[in-house]
């Protein structure tokens, strides 16, 4: 028997792995600045700045990961904040303190796409009712009385 298992949309469980995706790719900036300070220095990179976005954007990630999963109330408004922070903060930092590239055109329609995606999945009818009910209701009907 799941005691409390929670019904939990497919839709939100894939944006829970995309928030642990992003999770990771902040954990991998992270760990790297760290192994490669001195090489970075030597470069006039900034590793500290690096590792310290690294730091942050993996411990949100992590924290909208479980609230996700979890279903908690919270994590409805945290995503739909994170979300587009995250989008502009890339931008902000690939504009203002990297060389410019020439796939520019690509990455933003990237960005674009996947900020659209999320967007719509967060605020689709069948997520809000989710995050929003009462936790005593979001409980399987197939468990038990406790």
């Amino acid at each position: 028997m799941n005691y409390g298992r929670m019904l939990r949309p497919f839709r939100i469980s894939l944006l829970a792995l995309f928030a642990f995706c992003f999770s990771i790719w902040n954990a991998l900036r992270l760990v790297e600045a760290i192994y490669s300070w001195k090489t970075l220095l030597e470069y006039g990179a900034y590793p500290f700045y690096l590792a310290l976005t690294g730091g942050i954007w993996l411990i949100a990630g992590l924290f909208l990961t479980w609230g996700l999963w979890r279903g908690r109330r919270w994590a409805w408004l945290a995503a739909t904040l994170v979300t587009p922070a995250y989008a502009a903060w890339y931008w902000l930092d690939r504009l203002l303190l990297q060389q410019p590239h020439s796939n520019w055109p690509y990455a933003l329609i990237v960005t674009a796409i996947l900020l659209l995606l999320v967007l719509l999945v967060l605020l689709s009818s069948k997520t809000r009712r989710f995050f929003h009910r009462d936790p005593h209701e979001r409980k399987s009907k197939n468990s038990a009385p406790a």
